[in-house]
Parts: structure tokens; sequence; C-alpha cells
């Protein structure tokens, strides 16, 4: 299953993986329900979509998500993403290098657009069919633009609120186990550290991901998904930890 609840960290290790296996062309169609603890009672049908593909030793990974919300009495187009991701991966060797690049929108946050571009370095520490124990690490320049919407103490914003513009640049490090528990069954655990490139313990990021997915058959299965991302020091007033628990139908081909 793909997701991300994309708390600002895009949860990208839980995108198929085409260069981990030995498959030419992988992906999968996610529709989902939501409720989350926002300021007002958010309910939401989102459709998130992926597929990985080789073109000769290169390798593709093209993911998008559209987010339709009721927020309190207002319907919303809450959020998405268009993620694109190119890697070239070798039978010999365990390190691989990965660019992407990312445009994200989170209305119920108060995030209006983010851009984000980076390279990062892939290991693989294990990996066999069973299972596989991936790190990244690498810069990435990323490009915000925050409202209030998403802020729930109306005390804490300004008279006349405008858009604020941020511009960092980050390091970017994961750590991704992906495990086949059975033939039904299947794990993927992955955690992030975000910190930024000037001032790394003051200003950061930490997120991680576990998800469990029963096959009820060779395509079709349902996965139960929790997501958390926590940022210390948020550019506008909202909470400092975001949680998404998530149960959605995994269609994959």
């Amino acid at each position: 299953m793909i997701n991300t609840s994309y708390g600002q960290v895009l949860h990208s290790e839980n995108f198929n993986v085409i260069l981990d296996t030995t498959k030419v062309i992988k992906g999968s169609f996610v529709p989902s329900f939501r409720y989350r603890n926002v300021k007002q009672k958010f309910f939401e049908v989102e459709n998130t979509a992926d597929i990985s593909f080789r073109v000769k030793r290169h390798a593709f990974t093209i993911a998008n998500k559209l987010e339709y919300s009721r927020f309190g009495d207002e319907d919303i187009l809450s959020g998405g993403f268009v993620y694109l991701e190119h890697r070239k991966p070798t039978e010999q060797e365990k390190l691989v290098i990965e660019s992407y690049g990312l445009i994200l929108w989170q209305e119920i946050r108060g995030l209006r657009i983010k851009y984000s571009m980076g390279a990062n370095v892939r290991y693989r520490i294990i990996y066999t069919p069973q299972q596989g124990l991936f790190a990244g690490i690498g810069p990435s320049y990323e490009f915000e633009r925050w409202t209030y919407s998403g802020t729930a103490d109306t005390t804490l914003i300004p008279s006349d609120p405008k858009p604020i513009e941020v511009i960092k640049l980050r390091a970017n490090t994961y750590l991704s186990y992906k495990r086949k528990l059975s033939d039904q069954f299947t794990l993927d655990v992955s955690g992030y550290f975000q910190p930024s490139l000037g001032r790394p313990f003051m200003n950061y990021r930490l997120a991680s991901s576990s998800e469990i997915t029963y096959f009820i058959t060779k395509n079709i299965g349902l996965s139960l998904l929790y997501q958390n991302t926590y940022d210390p020091r948020p550019v506008v007033p909202i909470d400092v930890f975001f949680h998404d628990l998530q149960l959605g139908l995994n269609l994959s081909f």
C-alpha cells in the first residue's frame, strides 16, 4: 500500500520499490476513508496511486494522491501530492543513488504548497526474498508556503494574517524494514529524520510509519497503517505531533 500522512514528511518508503524486486512493472491503487483529530470534525475520502517501472537499467516511480474532505461544514480539496523518483539499480552493488522531486499541499494543516527536490544514497543492509532492511541519506531543498488555516487556537492568529514562506536545506535520512510474514501478511516499517543543515538539533523533523497488510487474494489486500510526524518548531501555531490512522483497500499488480 502506498500512502502518506505527509505532515510535511512524505513517507516515500511506503511506495512500491521496483529496484528491490525482479518485476519490470509494479503498482497499486488505494481508495480509503479517514477520520482525523484536527480542530473540527474531519472526514475524508481519498485515492492514492503509484506505478514503478524499469527502462533498461533505470527505475522510475510516479505517485500521486488527491483527497476530498469535509472539514466541519465545509467541503474542501484538503491535500495531495505528486512524486517522481529515479534510481539506477544494480544487481551487484548495495549502494544506489536515488533522486526525487515532490509537490505537496495540505490545507488542513495550513500548508498551502510545498516544493522539494533532493538525492539520497540508498544502502541495502539486508535483502532476501522474505525481508529487506534499507537505509538512506542525502541532501534536500524545500520551499513551503504556510497559512493559519490549520491553527485551532484563534488567539494565536495575527490580526492581519499573511502567508509565511520558508526555504530550507535539509538532510534526509531514513531506515526501512520490509518483511513477508506469510503468504497472506506483509509488514512495512520505516523511520525518518530530517534535520536542517544549518541547525540540525534545533530545527528537525521526525516521522515513522508502520503498516501491516492482509492479502485476500494475490492482488487485493486490506491494510492497516499508522503514521506520525513530529516537528518541534512548526512555522505556524499547530500541534507539534501529527497522527494518522488509516484502514484501506490495496489493489496492486
